[in-house]
């Protein structure tokens, strides 16, 4: 069993996930108000973006920190074309929003559908000029420490300075909330089956098999069936029991005291619904059918 899993890593690549600790900078205001957006799958024939870019707007101008969770961009499912103009397309995007709210702080976390290691690469080039001085060097091998080495996680901590821009991050946590895409659930919870689930949106969109699949699940969203799917795949409390689950397998400083989870991926909206003495927040997706709406939290203690 560990060989075959070890065989898995080699494969797709080591992905111990990359997790981070945000220690907010006295220039910020005590709460911190953050906005937590994800699955907007740009670029997809599926989203709907032009419905909710009012939406978005108002999140960040209302908040101090925008934490982009995740599937943002469907590179796989483009519309744009190949790989390389849909990344450039992307990182305009990004800059776009960081140039107008250039005091703002900038986080991206890692999706299924935007995790492939070129997009990787360009979210940390396109980062490089906000780094602060107090932040660990940007890494080349985006995949971090071996996930069957005994050695723990390093306890990486990012400072929340104004315009800071911090991206590749797997899971981030600030006080009592933490922050993850949630795909981190899937392929059994480890690091190998998440390998292995992500490489399933690796390929780029002038693939002919991937605009076959493309065809197929537009047909299956305009019979909306995609919410049938989500329903059943992604059960509200069994869904945050994973992600529980998940958490309190990784390093003590990422859940000890955590009272809030907030992430994407199962495209159903969660409005604090308590499990096992955790709150959890979901945004929903900015796709045909289906709920859509930023979360927005107030974040004190220890800050």
């Amino acid at each position: 069993m560990l060989k075959r899993r070890k065989k898995q890593l080699s494969e797709h690549g080591n992905t111990s996930p990359r997790l981070a600790e945000l220690v907010p900078d006295p220039d910020l205001a005590d709460p911190v108000q953050l906005a937590f957006i994800s699955d907007l799958h740009l670029f997809s024939s599926r989203c709907h973006i032009e419905r909710h870019q009012a939406t978005i707007r108002r999140a960040i101008e209302a908040t101090d920190v925008c934490v982009w969770g995740g599937d943002l961009f469907d590179f796989c499912w483009s519309r744009l074309g190949d790989g390389d103009v849909s990344r450039t397309a992307a990182i305009e995007w990004l800059e776009a929003w960081r140039a107008e709210f250039p005091d703002k702080v900038f986080i991206y976390l890692n999706g299924n559908h935007d995790a492939q290691a070129s997009f990787r690469q360009s979210l940390r080039e396109w980062a490089l000029p906000y780094r602060q001085e107090s932040d660990p060097p940007p890494v080349s091998d985006p995949g971090g420490v071996n996930s069957d080495s005994a050695e723990p996680a390093p306890h990486v901590r990012l400072r929340l300075q104004p315009g800071a821009v911090h991206v590749d991050w797997d899971a981030i946590r600030l006080a009592d909330l933490l922050m993850v895409h949630g795909d981190v659930i899937e392929g059994g919870g480890h690091s190998a089956g998440l390998a292995h689930y992500r490489n399933r949106w690796a390929h780029e969109s002038d693939k002919s098999p991937a605009n076959l699949k493309n065809g197929f699940y537009d047909a299956a969203v305009t019979a909306r069936l995609h919410l049938a799917a989500a329903g059943v795949a992604h059960r509200r409390r069994s869904t945050c029991l994973r992600l529980l689950h998940w958490a309190r397998q990784q390093p003590t400083w990422l859940h000890h005291d955590m009272q809030r989870v907030v992430f994407g991926h199962t495209h159903r909206c969660l409005r604090g619904v308590h499990v096992a003495g955790i709150d959890f927040y979901n945004g929903g997706a900015a796709v045909k059918h289906v709920k859509f709406e930023p979360v927005v939290l107030s974040v004190s203690g220890g800050v």
